[in-house]
């Protein structure tokens, strides 16, 4: 009998060992399996919108372009997982202000209003604003004289009417005492014969044989001065007619005020031309800005210089040419949200891929220069 109330005792000691230790290697494993379990990784949300050279969508939806291929690279390099976002603008700067995205790489311009609300990487491209025209049937008989009869041209013929006056007056003083068959009559006559040489010789006719030293010494002076003459006139009808496909009365940035001006809407091309009170009609993207002036609803387009060129050289060869003209520099960087932790890291990754050759031959890639 003492033996029987013993042994549920022992046994009850037991089983309770044998639940102790099973609840210790529970545990145990479950931490092994989350151990051996790899980390997942981390996938940027890189946002981007469509701005030729620097950020083109290809028909396939890959995206290319400066901006791009700078910082697939820079990705690269970091081991960077990511995948791109396409958004207007004020969508990115919004995202990146908000933090649901991580960077914004397109042709993204740093300003001061910009910085307050977002960070930037080290610049990777200085450009400036450019002006683009249409260059169809801008030339017909009636512009084409009134850029021929210019007013340098008008300065130009008056200085040889002078000259031929005086001149003529010279001949007339050096020759009538010894060359009285030509110069000897009377005085309107003997001046007449006078601006007559005068004339001939200013247009390069050699025939002209003055009987005194002096008027020996003034033909050869004349003769020369000839040369210069004509060379001015002719350099000067020729440079009109030249530059005529490109003259519309649009040399510098000022010369907005007086034509019809395209731009993309919430862009810094509208800051400028908001701050100079330059009336402009605003676009949704640059390609809508450039087909209004290929429309003819608009005289000039005002946007990024090296986006204008690319346009102009691919899609609108032979319709649209980008002025000589570039004002109002700015710089394109990629884009972070404040105190972002990725700045530093892309920074120093910048600078070494910005200091080799592999960025000249990208940069030449699409702008040739």
């Amino acid at each position: 009998m003492i033996v029987a109330k013993r042994r549920p005792l022992w046994t009850m000691l037991f089983a309770i060992a044998l639940l102790g230790n099973s609840r210790i290697a529970l545990p145990q494993e479950v931490n092994e399996y989350v151990e051996s379990k790899p980390e997942k990784t981390e996938v940027l949300l890189v946002g981007t919108k469509h701005s030729p050279p620097f950020a083109i969508k290809n028909p396939d939806g890959a995206w290319t372009g400066i901006s791009i291929e700078l910082w697939d690279h820079l990705a690269g390099e970091l081991d960077l997982d990511f995948e791109y976002q396409e958004a207007t603008l004020p969508d990115l700067l919004a995202g990146l202000e908000q933090g649901s995205l991580d960077a914004a790489v397109a042709a993204i311009s740093v300003t001061s209003e910009r910085h307050e609300r977002i960070d930037f990487c080290h610049p990777h491209f200085s450009t400036g604003l450019g002006i683009a025209v249409s260059n169809r049937e801008r030339v017909t008989s009636w512009s084409l004289l009134t850029r021929v009869v210019s007013n340098r041209l008008l300065k130009i013929i008056m200085a040889m009417v002078l000259i031929v006056a005086v001149c003529g007056f010279f001949f007339w003083v050096f020759e009538r005492n010894v060359n009285t068959s030509l110069f000897g009559g009377k005085r309107r006559q003997g001046l007449g014969m006078g601006i007559w040489w005068s004339t001939i010789l200013l247009l390069g006719h050699k025939g002209v044989i003055p009987v005194s030293t002096l008027g020996r010494f003034l033909a050869m002076l004349a003769m020369f001065a000839s040369l210069i003459v004509v060379s001015i006139l002719t350099g000067v009808i020729t440079s009109v007619l030249t530059v005529g496909q490109l003259d519309t009365g649009i040399k510098r940035s000022t010369d907005l005020y007086n034509v019809r001006v395209a731009t993309v809407a919430d862009s810094t091309s509208a800051d400028y031309l908001r701050q100079r009170r330059i009336f402009f009609r605003g676009y949704a993207s640059p390609v809508d800005a450039i087909d209004a002036v290929d429309a003819g609803s608009a005289d000039a387009v005002v946007y990024d210089a090296a986006l204008l060129k690319y346009l102009a050289s691919d899609e609108y060869a032979n319709r649209i040419d980008v002025l000589p003209v570039i004002f109002n520099v700015q710089e394109y960087a990629i884009a972070l949200p404040q105190d972002s932790s990725l700045r530093k890291r892309l920074n120093e990754e910048l600078l070494r891929f910005r200091e080799s050759d592999s960025w000249d031959a990208l940069v030449y890639h699409y702008l040739g220069e």
